[in-house]
């Protein structure tokens, strides 16, 4: 995007006679005016509506009153309410650090058009749109986002491909499986199910398979992988035949199972939790922290920097994000070798 003193050295005049022509106020000839302006459109350059109203609100007089912008928090409407979620909290209290409102606004609910909502949304002065957390990967989400400063919370938003904040998946289980080696594990296993591996790129599935090869192996354990719903007797039958020391898993389901088949955790067997759709509170497991309220955080500040710098739309290419996490261990993992 370029900037006011590039359209001004471009056109041979100064800057405050390029704010002045871009107004078409009175006091550039009209000649001015149009050379300015085709500069202006062949450099592309677009007018930061922010900056705009709040200077209009300047020339008459209300300087003490800032305009204040609205980001549009998008939340699946079967859900429920999004006051509750952690994701909305964080992300409300880092916009009322910055000076924007933050109000939530349902991209599916029915009756409701694209169209109209985006009516709403102009009448409403949004400015920017936060796409929230959600369990499972979302469908296309069919609005125009032209207007709009707009990212994502994690990774379920796969199309419109815009930037995202997510967890650092890939490092957090390369510094996992360096822990498990520490702690003396030699057969470790991933049990995990398709859908939450497809829903960060396979990153499980590809990061465990390096930690494979790297260990040379000469009896390399298959992934157990399952497609939604986990069954225990294929889950037993995997765990009988390659006799992992430790397994690496998605929410609580294999405890139970691993109880039945009277397997201690962690004397027999230890196990990690990579999460899942649970609340970190209910995990039984030792497992990573996953911080949501600072994800949203980061969020808000990534569509504050896009508000200022006049970006919006969908982008050339997608940005993304990542923060690392940290283990919680809830002592289903043999101690540290000292």
């Amino acid at each position: 995007m370029p900037t006011i003193r590039q359209i001004a050295r471009e056109a041979g005049v100064s800057k405050s006679t390029v704010s002045l022509a871009l107004r078409r106020d009175p006091r550039c000839s009209n000649d001015t005016i149009e050379i300015v302006a085709r500069i202006a459109e062949e450099m592309g350059y677009r007018p930061n509506p922010l900056v705009k109203a709040n200077m209009a609100n300047m020339r008459l007089g209300k300087r003490s009153k800032q305009l204040r912008s609205i980001i549009a928090y998008f939340y699946d409407c079967s859900r429920g309410s999004p006051y509750e979620l952690e994701s909305f909290q964080g992300a409300n209290k880092r916009a009322k650090e910055l000076g924007f409102a933050l109000e939530p606004f349902s991209y599916n609910e029915p009756g409701l058009s694209p169209k109209r909502l985006l009516e709403i949304l102009r009448n409403r002065n949004v400015q920017g749109i936060l796409i929230g957390e959600n369990d499972s990967p979302v469908m296309p989400i069919e609005f125009k986002f032209d207007e709009f400063a707009v990212a994502a919370i994690g990774y379920t938003v796969k199309d419109p491909k815009i930037d995202r904040i997510g967890y650092d998946h890939a490092e957090n289980m390369n510094q996992l499986y360096q822990d498990l080696l520490d702690r003396g594990y030699e057969r470790v296993g991933l049990a995990i199910r398709s859908d939450f591996d497809d829903r960060v790129g396979h990153t499980f599935i590809a990061s465990y398979l390096r930690y494979q090869s790297e260990q040379n192996l000469s009896d390399p354990l298959e992934p157990f992988v399952e497609i939604k719903k986990w069954r225990q007797p294929s889950f037993l039958k995997w765990f009988r035949a390659n006799q992992p020391d430790c397994i690496v898993t998605v929410g609580n389901e294999i405890g139970p199972w691993l109880a039945k088949a009277k397997i201690r955790i962690p004397e027999d067997l230890g196990v990690f939790s990579i999460w899942g759709d649970l609340k970190e509170e209910e995990l039984d497991f030792s497992h990573f922290h996953v911080s949501v309220d600072q994800l949203a955080r980061a969020t808000i500040d990534v569509i504050s920097d896009q508000l200022n710098s006049n970006s919006r739309g969908i982008p050339q290419q997608r940005r993304s994000i990542l923060i690392a996490g940290e283990v919680v261990d809830l002592n289903s993992l043999r101690p540290l070798k000292r």
